[in-house]
């Protein structure tokens, strides 16, 4: 079986868990012997691949991220013309005898699209997230939605990464939900560290992922008495306002913002934290909650997160609600046994979460649109 896959990253080149979805998809399916060739924008990193069945195939430049929101000056500008002239020049240069298609959110859909009647074959799409979810459900902008919605509809079959994710394309794009295959991520494990006294948020600095919230936790723990370092990990558009929300509440001594971290520093943080964070408006999975659990960190999840419905051993909150959030560090940082049952019993349960799973059922839905 041989497919042509695209997308928009790649590790090293990696903004997000869309590449890290990438990643372990792509080998995972290599591993067995599924042919696939990943096309993706080409970077100034090098992306390489060390197994015979899995080619990277860089196409032209972008500047684009897969989590870019434009702002009113770039609406008719180069961010839209960067995506379609991507999308353009990945039909010209997929050639040759494919199975199928495979497609990875808004930004490779037109292409997919394009190259389904190109090809005559079959279009897989991943839907990794909507701008439901990146917009934070705030004045989504109706030019993505319109895309998204295209996408889906032309597909032949749908893989979303969680039930949360499919009730979005059902009820706002109004796909039929028998065409919508779920399929919930996975990790590759960090080693458990020695834990400090450090409560972390890390994630790209939007309104989708919540952070101002954490930080008004943060304000209530450290007021009821128990003062950890509150690491804000991450960038993106929200920070300066972050830094200064920080100052106005007087809890600028103990949150610490470090920026965009390396891979290998982010492995580090994982390791080290004692409670991690996710308090997402809109997450279509949350990959990080998973990588915290597997590095032996408890985690909260906010209940608008499809990692909530795939995981047991996690404690879950309304994202808004920051009192409920500040009691639930609270107990993690003070009960000495809740903290270990928690970590013990979470990394014994991230063990299902591989990639092997991930490629098995994705071959599953590609057998089965060739059918």
């Amino acid at each position: 079986m041989r497919i042509a896959m695209v997308g928009w990253e790649y590790p090293p080149f990696k903004a997000g868990g869309l590449g890290t979805h990438c990643y372990g998809l792509t080998r995972g399916l290599a591993d067995k012997n599924i042919h696939v060739d990943f096309y993706m924008p080409k970077t100034n990193k090098k992306v390489t691949s060390d197994n015979p069945n899995l080619r990277i195939i860089e196409v032209g430049e972008t500047t684009v991220f897969p989590y870019d929101r434009p702002d009113d000056k770039e609406l008719e500008g180069n961010f839209f013309e960067s995506v379609y002239r991507y999308n353009d020049l990945v039909v010209e240069k997929v050639k040759g005898k494919y199975d199928a298609i495979h497609v990875h959110d808004w930004l490779t859909m037109k292409a997919g699209v394009q190259l389904k009647e190109k090809l005559g074959i079959p279009l897989i799409l991943s839907v990794h997230s909507t701008e439901y979810d990146r917009s934070g459900w705030l004045s989504p902008n109706q030019w993505f939605i319109d895309i998204e919605r295209e996408g889906m509809q032309k597909a032949d079959t749908i893989i979303a990464v969680s039930h949360f994710t499919k009730r979005i394309c059902v009820e706002k794009y109004g796909i039929d939900p028998d065409k919508i295959h779920v399929i919930h991520n996975a990790v590759y494990p960090i080693d458990e560290g020695e834990k400090q006294d450090l409560v972390l948020f890390l994630g790209r600095l939007t309104i989708q992922k919540g952070p101002e919230f954490f930080l008004h936790a943060a304000k209530k723990i450290i007021d009821y008495g128990v003062k950890p370092k509150f690491v804000v990990a991450g960038s993106g558009d929200m920070l300066p306002k972050l830094i200064r929300t920080a100052v106005n509440l007087g809890i600028s001594p103990y949150v610490i913002f470090t920026g965009l971290l390396t891979e290998e520093e982010v492995r580090h943080i994982y390791q080290i934290a004692s409670v991690y964070v996710m308090p997402s408006v809109s997450e279509p999975f949350g990959i990080t909650a998973l990588e915290a659990i597997s590095a032996g960190t408890p985690t909260i999840v906010s209940k608008t997160a499809g990692v909530a419905e795939a995981l047991s051993n996690c404690l879950r909150v309304d994202f808004w609600d920051v009192d409920e959030m500040a009691n639930k560090i609270i107990s993690l940082l003070t009960y000495d046994e809740l903290h270990r049952t928690m970590a013990k019993e979470g990394r014994r349960e991230i063990d299902l979460f591989t990639w092997d799973r991930v490629a098995n059922k994705t071959l599953e839905v590609y057998k089965g649109v060739m059918m």
